[in-house]
């Protein structure tokens, strides 16, 4: 085993044939953003221009959530709220998207998708669903149980940095 500098175990690939931690990041780094480019294409082309790569992920955060605030979107989405607020209101005059008062605090204003909005989500969801179910087939049943399990746990691992707390550390 090799430490690298941050103390973290790194097995080299000579070791029982396992990738090392560099082969592993290299890995992800290289085919997540040819995966998203791949789907943001396809969304541009089977939308039909009907929505942007930004205003699906606003739509499939709502439709995930049911409503949020606008601030929240906007951080979640990691957008400035003056870019979510110009989505919002692009979905907002399509009758996409609509504005309405929290029903646990009247003060509040929440986003969520109306009908409409649900309707054209799902059809969009179910068209993306099967062309990423074509581009899967050649996977055999074993592949794609791994495919499913390495992604949770990816997710899981992720979902848990504290990117903050990171850098206070002094990593780079």
């Amino acid at each position: 085993m090799d430490d690298d500098k941050g103390g973290r175990r790194v097995v080299s690939s000579e070791e029982g044939g396992a990738p090392s931690l560099l082969e592993c990041a290299h890995t992800v780094i290289e085919i997540l953003p040819r995966l998203s480019r791949t789907m943001r294409r396809d969304l541009r082309i089977h939308s039909a221009g009907l929505f942007t790569e930004p205003q699906f992920r606003v739509m499939a955060s709502l439709y995930r959530e049911e409503e949020r605030c606008l601030s929240g979107l906007a951080t979640s989405l990691g957008v400035s709220l003056p870019t979510m607020s110009r989505l919002v209101q692009g979905l907002e005059s399509r009758g996409l998207v609509c504005r309405h008062r929290s029903e646990e605090d009247r003060r509040r204003v929440v986003l969520s998708l109306t009908p409409e909005g649900v309707a054209a989500y799902e059809a969009l969801l179910r068209r993306t669903e099967r062309h990423l179910v074509d581009w899967l087939s050649p996977l055999t049943p074993e592949e794609r149980a791994e495919v499913v399990r390495v992604f949770s746990r990816l997710d899981q691992l992720i979902s848990t940095v504290d990117l903050e707390a990171y850098y206070l550390k002094g990593e780079t």
